[in-house]
């Protein structure tokens, strides 16, 4: 037998529990493939689980994370369809294996919203989106992997509709292109831009202003970016277990990017105070770094709980809820880093204020 999952022998693929077996019909050529391997005399393959097992036939079969269901117009990994209730994921089967009607779109529709998954047709809505704001040709956003593009539809819903578009969200598009090198840094930027950026002037001073107060920004940020790997992706359980380990060994759960690190700090600003890169030389410091050691005794108090897995199989996010605080905590290629921290307004007229208020610190 040459097939050992969590160190026992597979000699049939009958052997695997049945949303396993469902799932590895979605994966071309995932059968055949399972089928030589337990045949082959020659050749012995382990796996952790029936998970892992999957996974390594979609990546070594395709090379990518990510299986195509093609009537479904679908790019997901065998790991987020296992998560699915056995109903829904039958509801994929059904139209993968060419049945075809309206009340089955509709149910296809409905899974797909229920897990928040995205047709490749669904995320690419942010091209438009681009356009208007002036980045729609910009060479730093043509080439995509699923992350950066999952992130620029994001970007594009959120702003769908606000209530400054246009002109200023232009301005953001040219001030991230000058400063992203990275197409979710082009993300992380246009929101910085968005918090820090000041209605008097022209536009090119605001974003020299801007420019200026990020180059005072980062060098203060770079021990910012840290956070525990783990070996594999993580249960909810493991993530508790890393947090708690890391934090008391006075490390910090840090950002996964300097140009998020950055759109985070750009929250202690106090806004109304005007001055911004004043602020940023005076004692901005101190305010960044209580931000960062606020988040972790956030942390420190609140574990996380149950996470979303995300359509690539290979992040999580957690949300964390405080009564006046709030973290998003992520799992990303098995590392964990923090996605944001912010407080809320404590007077019961205000609960929806973003960003850590400086006035706090």
């Amino acid at each position: 037998m040459s097939v050992f999952i969590n160190g026992r022998t597979t000699p049939q693929t009958s052997q695997l529990g049945p949303r396993s077996r469902h799932v590895l019909g979605l994966i071309d050529g995932g059968h055949q493939w399972l089928q030589w391997a337990i045949d082959s005399p020659e050749h012995r393959y382990s796996f952790a689980d029936e998970g892992a097992l999957l996974d390594g036939i979609q990546q070594g079969l395709h090379g990518s994370r990510l299986a195509w269901l093609p009537q479904v117009g679908l790019q997901v990994s065998p790991i987020k369809l296992l998560s699915l209730d056995n109903d829904d994921l039958d509801v994929l089967r059904r139209q993968e294996h060419g049945e075809h009607n309206r009340l089955l779109a509709n149910e296809v529709q409905e899974v797909l919203d229920k897990y928040d998954l995205l047709t490749n047709t669904a995320l690419m809505t942010f091209r438009p989106f681009l356009a208007a704001i002036g980045a729609g040709t910009a060479p730093l956003l043509q080439q995509l992997d699923f992350r950066e593009a999952l992130q620029l539809h994001e970007l594009a819903s959120e702003q769908r509709g606000a209530a400054d578009a246009g002109e200023t969200q232009a301005e953001a598009a040219r001030f991230a292109l000058l400063h992203a090198r990275r197409p979710i840094e082009f993300v992380d930027y246009f929101h910085f831009y968005r918090l820090v950026a000041s209605g008097g002037g022209s536009a090119e001073r605001r974003i020299e202003d801007a420019t200026e107060l990020l180059r005072a920004l980062l060098p203060m940020l770079l021990g910012s970016l840290d956070g525990p790997q783990l070996p594999q992706l993580p249960s909810p359980e493991q993530v508790r277990s890393a947090i708690a380990a890391t934090l008391d060994a006075q490390r910090q759960i840090g950002y996964p990017r300097i140009s998020l690190a950055a759109q985070q700090a750009a929250l202690c600003l106090d806004r109304g105070a005007g001055d911004l890169l004043g602020q940023a030389h005076a004692h901005l410091r101190s305010r960044v770094h209580r931000q960062l050691d606020a988040a972790q005794a956030f942390l420190k108090e609140h574990p996380v709980a149950g996470g979303k897995l995300g359509q690539d199989g290979a992040s999580v996010q957690f949300r964390i809820e405080g009564r006046h605080q709030e973290a998003r905590v992520q799992v990303e290629d098995n590392v964990i880093t923090l996605l944001g921290y912010r407080r809320f307004l404590a007077d019961a007229g205000s609960p929806a204020m973003v960003g850590y208020l400086a006035g706090e610190l």
